[in-house]
């Protein structure tokens, strides 16, 4: 599936064993606590629920970023997403939680939830453009540093979101 991103053209495809090295360099430059090589290939190989996909430039095929998420029965929980920071601020971010819902709804999730640290102001912009709204808050759920998460939630009718 291939989406527009500023001017960028994006596709998605299913991350695999050979995309995890790239992935793992934009995840320890997005994060402070990164997951690990082996956190990755249990979500691939190990995970029934677990979908994860890489965001490819197209002109070059060059992973650019990531989304990893769960399906379970008809709630979606956004796990992880990252953009290196090179292709940031060019909409890549949105595009793949879009991507996400979209892929969820087209299998039937009427919600979709998400834990984000407090300080990220820019992730809950996003999410709260999404149509989430905060429905929680998850004391101390990051550790380095230490921070809380707010609990975010959207709710769906069935029908994909526009792009």
């Amino acid at each position: 599936m291939n989406k527009r991103a500023a001017s960028v053209s994006i596709a998605f495809d299913r991350m695999t064993p050979a995309d995890v090295e790239r992935v793992l360099a934009i995840e320890q430059a997005a994060y402070t606590s990164p997951w690990t090589r082996r956190m990755f290939e249990s979500e691939l190989w190990e995970n029934p629920f677990s979908f994860a996909y890489v965001a490819r430039e197209e002109e070059q095929r060059r992973i650019v970023g990531y989304v990893l998420f769960w399906m379970v029965y008809d709630e979606l929980h956004l796990m992880n997403v990252a953009v290196d920071p090179a292709w940031r601020k060019r909409g890549i971010g949105e595009e793949l939680v879009r991507f996400a819902i979209n892929t969820g709804v087209g299998r039937g999730i009427r919600m979709a939830t998400l834990e984000v640290r407090t300080s990220n102001l820019t992730a809950q912009s996003l999410y709260r453009k999404l149509g989430f709204h905060q429905v929680g808050v998850r004391r101390s759920y990051y550790r380095e540093p230490r921070e809380d998460a707010l609990l975010l939630q959207c709710e769906f009718d069935g029908k994909p979101e526009e792009g």
